[in-house]
């Protein structure tokens, strides 16, 4: 069998099976999560939602919460045991909006850092 021949067969089943995968992920509605910031938003996007001010509307829905903000690791304190706190940051509408969020087993904790 010549290498064109087995190159096509190659990329026909490459192609036939990236199709089926679409599919079956699609509809699982999964999401990869390879970086550490997006894995600790998904973390917090999960969890219960209590914020310290109750009239705070800066997030008006889950799902814009893990497209707009960033976490910000310099600033946070990851080595607790018990509840981690993270610094989330957004530029919104050229204003820089700023959360701290203490992230416990079942509830994430939101305060508005000024």
């Amino acid at each position: 069998m010549s290498f064109l021949k087995r190159l096509y067969y190659f990329l026909f089943g490459t192609t036939i099976g990236i199709i089926i995968l679409i599919f079956i992920l699609d509809k699982k509605e999964s999401t990869f999560n390879y970086t550490p910031n997006k894995r600790v938003l998904n973390d917090i996007y999960k969890k219960e939602w209590v914020f310290n001010n109750k009239n705070e509307s800066i997030i008006k829905s889950k799902e814009g919460f893990l497209n707009i903000y960033d976490v910000n690791f310099s600033k946070s304190n990851v080595k607790l045991d018990s509840c981690k706190i993270y610094i989330i940051e957004a530029d919104i509408k050229s204003n820089l909006s700023t959360f701290k969020i203490k992230n416990c087993e079942k509830v994430a904790y939101f305060n508005k850092v000024k």
